[in-house]
C-alpha cells in the first residue's frame, strides 16, 4: 500500500464507547499542563499546580507552541470523530498583520491552519470534530462531560467527566509511593506547613533546608521525583556527587514555588513534598491501557522508553509482533492497577512505566492517568504493520525542527508518500523557513537500523540547542 493517509487501529471514541460509555457525550479540551500561563485563552491552574524545575526555559510563545499546538494535537490526532477542544495560542505581530496592504482581513493563525493540516490526514470517519478555544469559559459552559489530559482550575464545577480533585491526585507521585501497589521503595518527604505559613521567608528558608536534608546525606544512588511533574520534567537521577549537588540547587529555587502554590484548596492532597526512591536497573516499559466506563481493562500497547541527554522522555520504539505477548506478560498487573485507579474514580486512557527487578518482580516506577505519548503509536499498528508491514514504530515528540512544514515535507517526500513518517502534530512559528516548526512524528520500519537511519535524519533537521 502507498498512500499517506493514516487508518488508526481504534480511536478514543470507539474506545470511549465500550461497555456502556456514551463517547458523544464526551468532549475533549486538551491542553498540556504548564506551570506559568501561556496564552489569554487558558488561565494558569494554582489549585491543580504541576511543576517542571528541569523544563527548558524558553519564550512564552516558543513554549505555547509546544504546549499549547504541538502536544495538545499529538494527543487529539487519536480521537476520532470526537469533539476536540485546543486553546488559541496569541497571535504575534507577522500574523496580526493585514494579508495584503489592500485588505484589512488577517491571516489565518499559524496554530489553527497547521492543526487543520495534521488532521487533514485522517480518514474523515477518524477525524477529530475541532474547534478552538478563545475563552475558556466558552468551553467550560459546554454540555457535554469534558476529558483532559490533566485537570484545570476553571473546570471546577463544569461538568469533568473525572472529578478533578480525584484525578489530580491519582497524578500525584505522592500516591503512587503510599498506594501498595508494587513499586520502589521510596521515602516520602512532605512538607509541614499550611498555606497561612507562606508569606514568612524565615520560615520557608528553614523548611526547604529540612525537606532537603534528606537528599543531602542519602546514600548514591537514587531518584528524586516531584510530586506533580510530567514528561521526565520533575526527575532526577542521583548517581554521582554533582548530580546530587545540581539536584539540590534546582530544588532550592524550586521550592519556594512550590510553597506559593500551596493553598487552602489543594493542602490537603500534599503537593509540596519530595519523594527519594531507589534505583531499579534495567529499561522500563511503558504500558498503555484503557479503563472502560464499567471499570473493564483494555490493553493498547506496551513501547520502550526513549530519554533524551537530560532523562526525560522525548519518545518510543515499538515492536508490534511482540505486543500480545507483552498484553499477557502484563495482564495481572494490569489487573490491580485498574481496580485501584477505577475504585478512586478515574475512567479513560492511562499509561504505566513498569521495570522488572533482579528477582523478577515487576515495578510501577510511574503510573500516569492520563493519555501519554506512546498511547498513539500503540493505535498505529494497522497503518505500520498491517497495511505496511513495518514490525517496528517509533516516535519522536517533541522536536523543534529548522523550517516550515512544505520544507520538512520536501526533505521526507518518499518516506511521506509511502507511509513510514506520518506528521502527528505541526505547530510552525509565524516567521516560516526563517524560524522553526515543533512537530511530533510517527515512524515505521522493517528493523531498528532502519528506524535508527529514520530518525537520524530527522535528527539532522532538528533545532541546534
Amino acid at each position: 500500500m502507498s498512500s499517506s493517509q493514516v487508518e488508526l487501529t481504534s480511536t478514543l471514541k470507539e474506545l470511549y464507547s465500550l461497555d456502556g460509555g456514551n463517547s458523544d457525550d464526551v468532549a475533549l479540551v486538551y491542553a498540556f499542563p504548564n506551570p506559568t500561563q501561556l496564552a489569554s485563552s487558558l488561565p494558569v491552574s494554582h489549585k491543580y499546580a504541576y511543576q517542571g524545575p528541569r523544563t527548558m526555559k524558553l519564550s512564552k510563545d516558543t513554549m505555547a507552541r509546544f504546549c499549547l499546538g504541538c502536544l495538545a494535537q499529538y494527543y487529539g490526532f487519536i480521537a476520532g470523530p470526537m469533539d476536540l477542544y485546543l486553546f488559541d495560542i496569541d497571535q504575534t505581530p507577522p500574523e496580526l498583520a493585514p494579508v495584503s496592504n489592500t485588505s484589512l482581513a488577517k491571516s489565518v493563525p499559524t496554530h489553527r491552519s497547521d492543526a487543520k493540516r495534521v488532521f487533514a490526514n485522517l480518514p474523515e470517519a477518524q477525524r477529530p470534530k475541532l474547534s478552538f478555544v478563545e475563552d475558556a469559559q466558552t468551553v467550560a459552559g459546554v454540555e457535554k462531560k469534558k476529558a483532559v489530559i490533566t485537570p484545570m482550575d476553571f473546570l471546577d464545577g463544569h461538568g469533568a467527566l473525572v472529578d478533578q480533585d480525584a484525578h489530580w491526585d491519582l497524578l500525584s507521585k505522592r500516591t503512587l509511593a503510599l498506594s501498595g501497589l508494587p513499586s520502589p521503595p521510596t521515602e516520602v518527604i512532605d512538607s509541614v506547613l499550611h498555606a497561612d505559613q507562606t508569606g514568612d521567608v524565615a520560615v520557608l528558608e528553614k523548611e526547604t533546608e529540612r525537606m532537603l536534608e534528606g537528599i543531602a546525606s542519602r546514600a548514591l544512588p537514587f531518584v528524586v521525583k516531584l510530586p506533580m511533574g510530567l514528561g521526565g520534567h520533575a526527575v532526577f537521577m542521583v548517581k554521582k556527587e554533582e548530580q546530587r549537588q545540581s539536584c539540590l540547587t534546582i530544588l532550592r529555587a524550586e521550592l519556594p514555588s512550590m510553597f506559593e502554590s500551596l493553598t487552602h484548596e489543594n493542602e490537603a492532597k500534599k503537593p509540596v513534598s519530595l519523594l527519594v526512591q531507589d534505583v531499579v536497573s534495567g529499561l522500563s516499559d511503558g504500558v498503555s491501557i484503557f479503563i472502560t466506563k464499567a471499570g473493564r481493562p483494555v490493553y493498547i500497547s506496551t513501547s520502550e522508553q526513549i530519554l533524551n541527554e537530560r532523562d526525560e522522555w522525548s519518545g518510543g520504539f515499538m515492536d508490534y509482533t511482540r505486543q500480545e505477548a507483552r498484553g499477557k506478560q502484563y495482564h495481572e498487573l494490569i489487573e490491580k492497577i485498574t481496580g485501584y485507579v477505577y475504585q478512586r474514580g478515574y475512567y479513560g486512557p492511562m499509561g504505566v512505566d513498569v521495570m522488572t527487578d533482579a528477582d523478577g518482580q515487576q515495578l510501577i516506577v510511574d503510573m500516569n492517568i492520563r493519555q501519554t505519548g506512546s498511547y498513539t503509536l500503540g493505535l498505529m499498528k494497522k497503518h505500520f504493520y498491517e497495511q505496511r508491514n513495518l514490525p517496528l514504530g517509533g516516535l519522536i515528540c517533541p522536536i523543534a525542527v529548522q523550517g516550515d512544514r512544505d520544507h520538512f515535507e520536501e526533505k521526507f517526500a518518499e518516506e511521506i508518500h509511502d507511509g513510514s513518517l506520518v506528521i502527528a502534530a505541526w505547530c510552525g512559528s509565524p516567521r516560516g523557513m526563517l524560524g522553526y516548526s515543533a512537530c511530533g512524528l510517527l515512524l515505521g520500519a522493517k528493523d531498528r537500523e532502519q528506524m535508527q537511519a529514520l530518525m537520524a535524519k530527522v535528527a539532522s533537521m532538528a533545532v541546534k540547542k
